[in-house]
């Protein structure tokens, strides 16, 4: 085998690994946008609960200067518009939980895209 040939297998070795590398970065890329577009999502739903619980305590609040703050909790529950936020709370919990579950999966695609690649390079 004379040099050139040896160049030349060795440049088309350094090929398949220059893509592989960019196929690994690329993936990686589009992993963490996907994560950081979910992470902004989830702090708009942690917004949108904090709304919730600002209104909840201003109703409390409202309740409590007015003497109609019922003397128990079952008669507070029974307010139409803390009933309201806090079943926009729970709503709002569960897109937090999806949003989570979006997160992990995608890392977990990512991971084992990665285990793939790298056995698939050996």
């Amino acid at each position: 085998m004379t040099i050139w040939e040896k160049v030349i297998i060795n440049m088309e070795k350094a090929a398949k690994k220059i893509t592989a590398g960019a196929a690994v970065f690329s993936e990686r890329v589009r992993a963490e946008i996907a994560i950081a577009r979910l992470k902004i999502r989830l702090d708009e739903v942690r917004s949108l609960i904090r709304e919730q619980e600002r209104l909840i305590g201003r109703r409390v609040l409202q309740l409590r200067k007015k003497d109609e703050l019922p003397r128990t909790t079952d008669l507070l529950l029974r307010d139409e518009e803390i009933v309201m936020a806090l079943a926009e709370i729970t709503s709002r919990e569960k897109d937090l939980e999806d949003i989570y579950s979006e997160i992990e999966n995608e890392q977990a695609s990512f991971r084992d895209a990665e285990k793939s690649r790298e056995e698939g390079a050996q």
